[in-house]
Order: structure tokens, then C-alpha cells, then sequence
């Protein structure tokens, strides 16, 4: 529960009498701990499943998200390597993930978790599955280190033919091969 120090309480109206000036207060302070203590209450989508809000885009395949008990976690998109910030077309990948974010509430298909405890997971907003959006766009490579999701791989095939995204350079660096040559650089 949040101290007083930390609620901001309005400022009565000016001109009100003593006594209506006592309630104000008391009101203003009771309401405030009152909606301080009411934790957020969850969001759901039209087929019930949780929704979470976005925190941070940190690159091309990273976010945090605030889940649906107000903890963040961070989530790396499972599938996909996005080109690292200091990478040719790190800026444009992060900056085209976090358009594809701009409503703020995102379904995430949890899959698990990798190396690093970040949840790997698949992005939603509405029907639209961002994951595959970020590789039709030219912004991702497919990650191919496991299995790969067929419709990705058809995705980034046709991103390569159009030259859409990262693939309008005439030498794209895959982020695996750029992190091994920058081991300082992520």
C-alpha cells in the first residue's frame, strides 16, 4: 500500500469553509487508498485469453510486457532474429515492432522459456500475428536453429524476392553471424 507521502491528493477548490475543506481532504485521502489498493484488473480479448500491456520495445525481438497479475516479463518473439541495435537495420526493426504495438495490449503465445529466463513467445494483436508480420516485412530473419514455422519461412522467402526491409541491402548480416563477429555490441 502506498504511503501518504506518495499520494497526490488535489488541492481543495479555493474558498471553501473550514469544515467542507476537512471533508475534502478526508474524501480525497480515503478515495485515493482506496483506488491505490484496487489492483489493476485484467484485460481479456473477445475469446477470453489475457491480454498484456507493452512496456518497452527493447529491439526488433524483444518487449516487455506487463502481464495480467501487473508483473513484467520480458518476452523474446519465438522464431525470429531481428537485427541487434547496432546492427544495420537494428533502429528500423525496433522502430517497425513498436508501430506494430502501438494499441499497447498484446495476447502472447507463451512457449517457454530460453537460456536467459525470458519468456519466448508469440505476439498477437487482435488476429494478427506480429511475429510473422516483422519477417513479411523484411525486419526479421526466420530463426532456424529448431524447427521452423513453415508460414515464416514463406514469409521471409517472399520479404527476400521483394527486397522488403533489410533485404534491400545487397548484403544482409544475419544478427547470429553479426553477434559472434561484435561479442561486445547486443
Amino acid at each position: 500500500m502506498p504511503s501518504l507521502r506518495s499520494l497526490r491528493i488535489p488541492r481543495p477548490p479555493p474558498g471553501l469553509p473550514p469544515r467542507a475543506r476537512r471533508i475534502y481532504i478526508v474524501v480525497a485521502v480515503v478515495g485515493s487508498l482506496v483506488a491505490a489498493a484496487i489492483p489493476a484488473c485484467p484485460v481479456h480479448d473477445a475469446g477470453g485469453r489475457p491480454l498484456w500491456r507493452v512496456d518497452v520495445v527493447h529491439d526488433g525481438d524483444t518487449v516487455t510486457c506487463i502481464d495480467e497479475t501487473q508483473r513484467p516479463r520480458k518476452i523474446r518473439l519465438v522464431g525470429i532474429d531481428a537485427p541487434e541495435l547496432d546492427q544495420p537495420f537494428g533502429r528500423e526493426s525496433r522502430s517497425a515492432l513498436a508501430g506494430k504495438l502501438t494499441g499497447g495490449l498484446v495476447r502472447v503465445d507463451d512457449r517457454g522459456r530460453d537460456q536467459h529466463g525470458r519468456t519466448l513467445g508469440t505476439l498477437f494483436v487482435g488476429d494478427r500475428n506480429v511475429n510473422r508480420e516483422l519477417v513479411a516485412d523484411g525486419w526479421a530473419w526466420v530463426f532456424d536453429g529448431f524447427s521452423p514455422d513453415p508460414a515464416l519461412l514463406d514469409a521471409e522467402s517472399a520479404a527476400r524476392s521483394a527486397r522488403r526491409g533489410l533485404w534491400a541491402s545487397a548484403t544482409p548480416r544475419r544478427p547470429a553471424d553479426w553477434r559472434r563477429e561484435h561479442p561486445g555490441h547486443r
